[in-house]
C-alpha cells in the first residue's frame, strides 16, 4: 500500500519527467482527496492556489490520480471522472 507521503514523492517524480504547463510556480497543495483506490492531488500555480491570483488559474480538464496499491501515476480528464472525483474525501498530504 502506497502512503500519501510516498504518493507525493511519486507525483514530484512524475512532474520532473513530465513538467505540467502552468503559468507561475508549480505548487502541490497540502490538501488532497482520496477514495479506496486512488489519491487525487491538488496542484497548479502557487500564485493561484496560495495567493488567489485568478490570472494563474488552471483552465484545463486534467486530473492526476496516484493508485494506492501500485503507485502508478495516471492522468485523466476531469469530466470523464466527475463522479469519482465528487465522491472522493479530503485528506491532508505532507507539504514539500
Amino acid at each position: 500500500m502506497v502512503t500519501i507521503q510516498e504518493a507525493r514523492t511519486l507525483l514530484e517524480q512524475f512532474f520532473a519527467a513530465h513538467p505540467p504547463a502552468v503559468s507561475g510556480e508549480l505548487y502541490i497543495a497540502p490538501e488532497w482527496y482520496e477514495d479506496a483506490s486512488d489519491y487525487l492531488p491538488v496542484w497548479g500555480a502557487r500564485e493561484f492556489l496560495v495567493e488567489g491570483r485568478e490570472a494563474f488559474a488552471r483552465w484545463d480538464n486534467r486530473v492526476i490520480f496516484i493508485n494506492k496499491e501500485t503507485g502508478e501515476v495516471h492522468e485523466g480528464l476531469r469530466n470523464l471522472h466527475a463522479k469519482k472525483v465528487r465522491a472522493m474525501t479530503p485528506v491532508a498530504a505532507p507539504a514539500g
